[in-house]
Protein backbone atom coordinates (compact mmCIF):
# COMPACT_ATOMS: atom_id res chain seq x y z
CA UNK A 1 0.00 0.00 0.00
CA UNK A 2 1.39 3.65 -1.15
CA UNK A 3 2.15 5.86 1.80
CA UNK A 4 -0.20 8.44 1.90
CA UNK A 5 1.83 11.84 1.97
CA UNK A 6 0.29 15.00 3.22
CA UNK A 7 -1.53 16.60 0.50
CA UNK A 8 -0.86 19.92 -0.53
CA UNK A 9 -3.16 22.62 -1.33
CA UNK A 10 -2.87 24.79 -4.05
CA UNK A 11 -2.11 28.42 -3.21
CA UNK A 12 -5.21 30.19 -4.37
CA UNK A 13 -4.30 32.67 -7.61
CA UNK A 14 -4.34 36.06 -6.86
CA UNK A 15 -8.03 37.68 -8.43
CA UNK A 16 -7.33 39.17 -11.80
CA UNK A 17 -8.26 42.56 -12.07
CA UNK A 18 -9.96 43.71 -15.49
CA UNK A 19 -7.29 44.76 -17.59
CA UNK A 20 -8.12 48.29 -19.18
CA UNK A 21 -6.68 46.75 -22.71
CA UNK A 22 -5.88 43.92 -23.68
CA UNK A 23 -2.44 43.24 -25.72
CA UNK A 24 -2.07 39.89 -26.72
CA UNK A 25 -2.51 38.74 -30.78
CA UNK A 26 -5.07 36.40 -30.13
CA UNK A 27 -7.58 38.97 -29.20
CA UNK A 28 -6.83 42.11 -30.90
CA UNK A 29 -6.16 41.20 -34.18
CA UNK A 30 -8.92 41.18 -36.71
CA UNK A 31 -7.76 38.10 -38.54
CA UNK A 32 -7.25 34.85 -36.93
CA UNK A 33 -9.65 33.18 -34.78
CA UNK A 34 -13.15 34.54 -34.94
CA UNK A 35 -14.30 36.06 -31.32
CA UNK A 36 -17.22 38.14 -32.53
CA UNK A 37 -17.95 40.25 -35.05
CA UNK A 38 -20.02 43.56 -34.79
CA UNK A 39 -22.13 46.27 -36.92
CA UNK A 40 -23.22 49.80 -35.83
CA UNK A 41 -25.59 51.65 -37.33
CA UNK A 42 -26.65 54.98 -36.99
CA UNK A 43 -27.84 58.36 -38.80
CA UNK A 44 -25.46 61.07 -39.61
CA UNK A 45 -27.97 64.71 -40.05
CA UNK A 46 -25.74 67.58 -41.60
CA UNK A 47 -25.82 70.60 -39.60
CA UNK A 48 -24.36 72.86 -42.24
CA UNK A 49 -23.16 72.71 -45.71
CA UNK A 50 -21.19 69.42 -46.67
CA UNK A 51 -18.53 69.02 -49.63
CA UNK A 52 -17.11 66.34 -50.19
CA UNK A 53 -15.48 66.78 -53.49
CA UNK A 54 -14.68 64.51 -56.61
CA UNK A 55 -11.84 66.51 -58.04
CA UNK A 56 -14.35 67.52 -60.90
CA UNK A 57 -16.01 70.87 -62.08
CA UNK A 58 -18.78 71.53 -64.10
CA UNK A 59 -20.82 73.97 -65.58
CA UNK A 60 -25.02 74.60 -65.45
CA UNK A 61 -26.39 77.93 -66.43
CA UNK A 62 -29.56 76.45 -64.68
CA UNK A 63 -27.51 76.51 -61.48
CA UNK A 64 -24.93 79.41 -61.39
CA UNK A 65 -26.47 81.32 -64.17
CA UNK A 66 -24.04 83.59 -67.06
CA UNK A 67 -22.48 86.74 -65.26
CA UNK A 68 -23.54 89.96 -67.49
CA UNK A 69 -20.86 90.37 -70.08
CA UNK A 70 -20.03 86.96 -70.13
CA UNK A 71 -20.57 84.42 -72.57
CA UNK A 72 -20.62 80.64 -70.27
CA UNK A 73 -21.55 80.04 -66.81
CA UNK A 74 -18.78 79.68 -63.78
CA UNK A 75 -17.74 76.50 -63.26
CA UNK A 76 -18.37 75.02 -60.03
CA UNK A 77 -16.78 71.81 -57.68
CA UNK A 78 -19.02 69.08 -57.61
CA UNK A 79 -19.68 67.12 -54.89
CA UNK A 80 -19.14 63.04 -54.80
CA UNK A 81 -21.85 60.91 -56.04
CA UNK A 82 -22.89 56.96 -55.94
CA UNK A 83 -24.08 55.10 -59.55
CA UNK A 84 -27.28 57.12 -59.50
CA UNK A 85 -25.70 60.25 -59.07
CA UNK A 86 -26.48 60.79 -55.67
CA UNK A 87 -24.15 62.19 -52.93
CA UNK A 88 -22.65 59.97 -50.60
CA UNK A 89 -19.99 59.78 -47.99
CA UNK A 90 -17.05 57.34 -48.39
CA UNK A 91 -16.52 54.67 -45.70
CA UNK A 92 -12.63 56.21 -46.19
CA UNK A 93 -13.89 59.68 -45.52
CA UNK A 94 -15.60 58.81 -42.09
CA UNK A 95 -12.81 56.33 -41.49
CA UNK A 96 -9.97 59.12 -41.81
CA UNK A 97 -11.60 62.19 -40.05
CA UNK A 98 -12.17 59.88 -36.91
CA UNK A 99 -9.17 58.84 -36.79
CA UNK A 100 -7.51 61.80 -36.95
CA UNK A 101 -9.82 63.57 -34.63
CA UNK A 102 -8.92 60.36 -32.09
CA UNK A 103 -5.26 60.83 -32.78
CA UNK A 104 -5.07 64.60 -31.75
CA UNK A 105 -7.21 64.31 -28.89
CA UNK A 106 -5.19 61.15 -27.77
CA UNK A 107 -1.36 61.84 -28.89
CA UNK A 108 -1.61 65.18 -26.01
CA UNK A 109 1.31 65.20 -23.44
CA UNK A 110 -1.80 64.15 -21.08
CA UNK A 111 -2.33 60.41 -22.79
CA UNK A 112 1.35 60.12 -22.73
CA UNK A 113 2.63 56.50 -21.91
CA UNK A 114 -0.84 55.21 -22.41
CA UNK A 115 -0.03 53.95 -25.98
CA UNK A 116 -3.55 54.85 -26.97
CA UNK A 117 -2.02 56.96 -29.85
CA UNK A 118 0.71 58.29 -31.71
CA UNK A 119 1.25 60.97 -34.05
CA UNK A 120 1.08 60.07 -37.76
CA UNK A 121 3.82 61.43 -38.99
CA UNK A 122 7.80 60.42 -40.19
CA UNK A 123 8.94 59.30 -37.02
CA UNK A 124 5.85 57.03 -36.06
CA UNK A 125 6.65 55.33 -39.64
CA UNK A 126 9.97 54.87 -38.60
CA UNK A 127 9.04 52.87 -35.40
CA UNK A 128 6.98 51.03 -37.47
CA UNK A 129 9.23 50.08 -39.55
CA UNK A 130 11.67 49.00 -36.70
CA UNK A 131 8.74 47.13 -34.95
CA UNK A 132 8.75 45.29 -38.29
CA UNK A 133 12.51 44.43 -38.52
CA UNK A 134 12.86 43.73 -35.17
CA UNK A 135 9.45 41.22 -35.81
CA UNK A 136 11.16 39.41 -38.44
CA UNK A 137 14.29 38.60 -36.55
CA UNK A 138 13.22 37.39 -33.13
CA UNK A 139 9.81 36.30 -34.56
CA UNK A 140 7.55 37.65 -30.79
CA UNK A 141 4.75 38.48 -32.12
CA UNK A 142 3.07 39.24 -28.98
CA UNK A 143 6.07 41.83 -28.23
CA UNK A 144 5.59 43.52 -31.61
CA UNK A 145 2.48 44.29 -31.29
CA UNK A 146 2.44 45.64 -27.36
CA UNK A 147 4.17 48.08 -28.84
CA UNK A 148 1.13 49.34 -31.37
CA UNK A 149 -0.99 51.53 -30.16
CA UNK A 150 -4.47 51.37 -29.69
CA UNK A 151 -6.02 53.78 -32.31
CA UNK A 152 -3.19 51.40 -34.60
CA UNK A 153 -4.79 48.38 -33.62
CA UNK A 154 -8.40 49.60 -35.10
CA UNK A 155 -7.75 51.61 -37.65
CA UNK A 156 -4.71 50.04 -39.40
CA UNK A 157 -0.96 50.34 -39.67
CA UNK A 158 1.65 49.55 -41.88
CA UNK A 159 2.26 46.16 -39.26
CA UNK A 160 -1.56 45.61 -39.19
CA UNK A 161 -4.76 45.32 -40.69
CA UNK A 162 -7.31 47.40 -38.56
CA UNK A 163 -10.60 45.95 -37.31
CA UNK A 164 -13.21 48.62 -38.13
CA UNK A 165 -14.58 48.66 -41.56
CA UNK A 166 -16.35 51.65 -42.73
CA UNK A 167 -19.13 50.87 -45.35
CA UNK A 168 -19.92 54.04 -47.70
CA UNK A 169 -23.05 55.58 -46.70
CA UNK A 170 -25.46 57.26 -49.98
CA UNK A 171 -27.65 60.40 -48.98
CA UNK A 172 -30.49 58.77 -47.59
CA UNK A 173 -33.44 61.50 -48.20
CA UNK A 174 -32.99 64.90 -50.51
CA UNK A 175 -33.53 67.99 -47.60
CA UNK A 176 -37.19 69.82 -48.68
CA UNK A 177 -36.20 71.95 -51.42
CA UNK A 178 -36.07 75.77 -50.85
CA UNK A 179 -39.28 77.52 -50.89
CA UNK A 180 -39.99 79.16 -54.59
CA UNK A 181 -38.15 81.88 -55.57
CA UNK A 182 -35.00 80.86 -53.82
CA UNK A 183 -34.01 77.92 -56.21
CA UNK A 184 -32.53 79.71 -58.94
CA UNK A 185 -30.32 81.85 -56.19
CA UNK A 186 -29.18 78.74 -54.56
CA UNK A 187 -28.65 76.82 -57.46
CA UNK A 188 -30.80 73.74 -55.84
CA UNK A 189 -31.01 70.50 -57.94
CA UNK A 190 -34.20 68.19 -57.45
CA UNK A 191 -32.14 64.85 -58.82
CA UNK A 192 -29.08 65.57 -56.19
CA UNK A 193 -30.88 67.13 -53.83
CA UNK A 194 -27.94 69.65 -53.61
CA UNK A 195 -27.31 73.78 -53.76
CA UNK A 196 -24.13 75.42 -54.26
CA UNK A 197 -22.41 78.13 -52.75
CA UNK A 198 -20.58 80.67 -53.60
CA UNK A 199 -17.05 82.41 -51.97
CA UNK A 200 -14.04 84.57 -52.62
CA UNK A 201 -11.06 83.24 -51.92
CA UNK A 202 -8.72 85.91 -49.42
CA UNK A 203 -5.47 87.17 -50.50
CA UNK A 204 -2.77 86.02 -47.17
CA UNK A 205 -0.80 89.14 -47.59
CA UNK A 206 -3.90 91.48 -46.87
CA UNK A 207 -6.09 89.47 -45.51
CA UNK A 208 -8.97 91.04 -47.53
CA UNK A 209 -11.04 88.95 -50.50
CA UNK A 210 -8.86 88.52 -53.66
CA UNK A 211 -9.69 90.00 -57.24
CA UNK A 212 -11.12 87.51 -59.58
CA UNK A 213 -11.12 84.71 -57.53
CA UNK A 214 -14.88 84.00 -56.71
CA UNK A 215 -15.77 80.57 -56.89
CA UNK A 216 -18.47 77.86 -56.61
CA UNK A 217 -19.10 74.79 -54.90
CA UNK A 218 -21.56 72.09 -54.92
CA UNK A 219 -22.37 71.11 -51.12
CA UNK A 220 -25.45 68.57 -49.80
CA UNK A 221 -27.34 71.32 -47.53
CA UNK A 222 -28.19 70.92 -43.96
CA UNK A 223 -30.72 68.51 -42.97
CA UNK A 224 -29.48 65.41 -45.17
CA UNK A 225 -29.28 62.80 -43.43
CA UNK A 226 -26.81 59.24 -44.53
CA UNK A 227 -27.34 56.38 -43.04
CA UNK A 228 -23.28 54.78 -41.94
CA UNK A 229 -22.62 50.94 -40.98
CA UNK A 230 -19.22 50.24 -38.94
CA UNK A 231 -18.53 46.78 -39.03
CA UNK A 232 -15.57 45.52 -36.51
CA UNK A 233 -14.02 42.13 -35.52
CA UNK A 234 -12.84 40.77 -32.57
CA UNK A 235 -13.30 44.10 -30.95
CA UNK A 236 -13.05 44.04 -26.96
CA UNK A 237 -15.22 46.33 -24.84
CA UNK A 238 -12.50 49.14 -24.76
CA UNK A 239 -12.34 48.54 -28.67
CA UNK A 240 -16.57 49.69 -28.61
CA UNK A 241 -15.92 52.08 -26.09
CA UNK A 242 -13.40 54.45 -28.56
CA UNK A 243 -15.58 54.09 -31.71
CA UNK A 244 -18.29 55.47 -29.74
CA UNK A 245 -16.69 57.77 -28.04
CA UNK A 246 -15.47 59.13 -31.78
CA UNK A 247 -18.74 58.99 -32.94
CA UNK A 248 -19.89 61.20 -30.00
CA UNK A 249 -17.41 63.62 -31.01
CA UNK A 250 -19.80 64.99 -34.07
CA UNK A 251 -21.67 66.32 -30.93
CA UNK A 252 -18.65 68.50 -29.51
CA UNK A 253 -19.01 72.43 -29.67
CA UNK A 254 -15.28 72.64 -28.33
CA UNK A 255 -13.38 70.34 -30.73
CA UNK A 256 -15.74 68.67 -32.86
CA UNK A 257 -15.60 65.69 -35.89
CA UNK A 258 -16.43 67.65 -39.06
CA UNK A 259 -16.37 65.98 -42.56
CA UNK A 260 -14.68 67.10 -46.17
CA UNK A 261 -13.55 70.68 -46.95
CA UNK A 262 -14.27 74.27 -45.65
CA UNK A 263 -14.31 72.94 -42.01
CA UNK A 264 -12.64 75.85 -40.37
CA UNK A 265 -15.76 77.86 -41.77
CA UNK A 266 -17.85 75.73 -40.03
CA UNK A 267 -18.70 73.58 -43.36
CA UNK A 268 -19.15 69.80 -42.41
CA UNK A 269 -20.84 70.17 -39.05
CA UNK A 270 -23.01 66.77 -38.19
CA UNK A 271 -25.18 65.08 -36.00
CA UNK A 272 -25.07 61.13 -35.03
CA UNK A 273 -27.94 59.28 -33.46
CA UNK A 274 -26.98 55.41 -32.81
CA UNK A 275 -30.02 53.41 -34.01
CA UNK A 276 -29.16 49.68 -33.50
CA UNK A 277 -25.87 47.51 -32.61
CA UNK A 278 -25.94 44.09 -33.89
CA UNK A 279 -23.76 41.24 -32.75
CA UNK A 280 -22.41 37.75 -33.88
CA UNK A 281 -20.69 35.74 -31.58
CA UNK A 282 -20.39 32.27 -30.35
CA UNK A 283 -23.92 32.38 -28.58
CA UNK A 284 -25.56 32.90 -31.62
CA UNK A 285 -23.27 31.80 -34.78
CA UNK A 286 -24.79 28.31 -34.97
CA UNK A 287 -28.57 29.51 -35.42
CA UNK A 288 -27.25 32.34 -37.58
CA UNK A 289 -25.07 29.79 -39.67
CA UNK A 290 -28.10 27.82 -40.03
CA UNK A 291 -30.57 30.39 -41.18
CA UNK A 292 -28.11 31.69 -44.08
CA UNK A 293 -27.90 28.09 -45.16
CA UNK A 294 -31.80 27.83 -45.04
CA UNK A 295 -32.58 30.71 -46.50
CA UNK A 296 -29.67 31.42 -49.04
CA UNK A 297 -28.50 34.85 -47.62
CA UNK A 298 -24.87 35.36 -46.13
CA UNK A 299 -23.35 38.40 -44.63
CA UNK A 300 -24.52 40.34 -41.72
CA UNK A 301 -27.56 42.22 -42.62
CA UNK A 302 -29.79 39.44 -41.31
CA UNK A 303 -28.43 39.59 -37.42
CA UNK A 304 -30.89 40.84 -35.28
CA UNK A 305 -30.29 44.07 -33.31
CA UNK A 306 -30.07 43.97 -29.28
CA UNK A 307 -32.85 44.74 -27.73
CA UNK A 308 -32.88 48.18 -25.45
CA UNK A 309 -31.84 46.43 -22.24
CA UNK A 310 -29.28 44.37 -24.42
CA UNK A 311 -28.08 47.87 -25.70
CA UNK A 312 -28.40 49.68 -22.83
CA UNK A 313 -25.79 46.85 -20.87
CA UNK A 314 -23.49 47.27 -23.75
CA UNK A 315 -22.88 50.37 -23.75
CA UNK A 316 -22.03 50.93 -19.92
CA UNK A 317 -19.80 48.42 -19.93
CA UNK A 318 -18.34 49.94 -23.13
CA UNK A 319 -18.27 53.36 -21.47
CA UNK A 320 -16.46 51.79 -18.00
CA UNK A 321 -13.92 49.80 -19.80
CA UNK A 322 -13.07 52.57 -22.07
CA UNK A 323 -12.30 55.19 -19.02
CA UNK A 324 -10.29 52.22 -17.47
CA UNK A 325 -8.10 52.17 -20.21
CA UNK A 326 -7.79 55.92 -19.67
CA UNK A 327 -7.39 55.80 -16.57
CA UNK A 328 -4.20 52.79 -17.19
CA UNK A 329 -1.07 52.62 -18.86
CA UNK A 330 -1.35 49.48 -20.90
CA UNK A 331 0.88 46.49 -19.45
CA UNK A 332 3.69 44.98 -20.90
CA UNK A 333 3.04 41.77 -22.85
CA UNK A 334 1.20 39.36 -20.56
CA UNK A 335 -0.46 35.83 -20.70
CA UNK A 336 -4.05 35.72 -20.99
CA UNK A 337 -6.83 33.49 -21.96
CA UNK A 338 -6.88 32.20 -25.92
CA UNK A 339 -10.09 33.48 -27.47
CA UNK A 340 -12.61 31.41 -27.76
CA UNK A 341 -12.80 29.72 -31.21
CA UNK A 342 -15.66 29.46 -33.76
CA UNK A 343 -16.08 26.08 -35.11
CA UNK A 344 -18.73 25.10 -37.92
Amino acid sequence: MAKKGKSKKNPAKPKREPKPYNVTAATRLKGGKLKNRYKIVGKLTTLSPLHIGDGLRQRDENRVPIPRGETQAPEFSTVATDYKGVPYLPGSTLKGNLRNWLTQLFSADAFKGRNIAAANNGARATDLQRIYEDLKARNNIDDAYAQINAIEFLFGSALNEGKLEFWDAPMDTPPPAPETGATAFCGYSVRRGTTIVTSVAIDPETGTAAKNKLYNIEVVPPGATFTITISGQNLGPADLGMVLFALNGFKSTIFPVTLGAMGGVGFGRCAFQLTSLHLLDEKNFDAWLKDAVANDHAGYTKLEALSKAELDRELNDFKDRFKQMLASPIPTPQTDEPAEEITT
